[in-house]
């Protein structure tokens, strides 16, 4: 297998190391090696597009409360991990474009109205910074993913599959992602089968599995030739990698 052959995903930055979603663990993912920032994007009281996984602050930050109850300055006033701040998308923009490498932004909120709001807020930005080229935008929600490809039906989109509990059939996956107009899907490693990953392949999608960390278990999902993998630990992927060329 060769070391270009996946695309290698830093899942919230080195965020196995690094207080995840900062630019310390994005930064540090960078160095590790990696073709690809995956991020998770809400926004605040004043509609400021940040970087943060969670609806609220209590998991990742020192605050506490709902992210859309808060204004950008309180939320840029917390300390979101070794006196890191929560950084705002364009600041990610910035460091992958100086770094060169893409980014995959995921689409959060706590509501469907705000899904939306945050698909139209994205897709404004990463054509404002001329960044869409180089971005996968990527949600749960088959509507958020709509709404980004009715305003630029030449953004590349990703799909998390409903529910994601083994319930579904490799083709249900499959149609999911077609009915969301994504030409990638997103699924967790735990539930991967080489069903799955063959009916993608068949059906002409993309497969990216998230997010497996230790040594075996990225050998895995690798040995389903998977196209990308999303990790915590990038220096680990690169270390599998390594050893499978020699």
């Amino acid at each position: 297998m060769s070391r270009n052959s996946i695309v290698r995903v830093a899942h919230r930055g080195a965020s196995a190391q690094y207080p995840e979603n900062t630019l310390l663990a994005f930064g540090k993912a960078i160095e590790q090696g990696v073709d690809v920032l995956e991020i998770d994007i809400h926004r605040t009281a004043d509609h400021e597009l940040i970087v943060m996984h969670d609806s609220t602050l209590e998991r990742t930050t020192n605050g506490h409360g709902n992210i859309h109850d808060h204004i950008l300055q309180e939320i840029r006033a917390l300390d979101a991990g070794q006196g890191e701040k929560v950084p705002l998308l364009k600041e990610v923009i910035q460091l992958a474009r100086e770094s060169q490498v893409r980014l995959y932004v995921e689409i959060k909120g706590a509501t469907e109205p705000e899904e939306l709001a945050i698909a139209e807020g994205v897709i404004q930005m990463l054509e404002a910074t001329d960044f869409l080229s180089q971005t996968i935008v990527t949600s749960f929600s088959s509507k958020a993913l709509l709404r980004a490809k009715a305003l630029n039906p030449e953004v590349s989109t990703m799909l998390d599959p409903s529910p994601q509990d083994g319930s579904l059939t490799p083709r249900q996956i499959c149609a999911q992602a077609l009915a969301a107009g994504a030409n990638c899907v997103s699924y967790d490693f735990h539930l991967l089968t080489p069903e799955i990953a063959k009916e993608c392949q068949l059906t002409g999608l993309a497969l990216w599995p998230w997010a497996p960390d230790e040594a075996e278990d990225i050998r895995k999902v690798l040995s389903l030739d998977v196209q990308g993998l999303m990790t915590n630990r990038p220096d680990t992927l690169n270390e599998v990698l390594h050893d499978l060329t020699i």
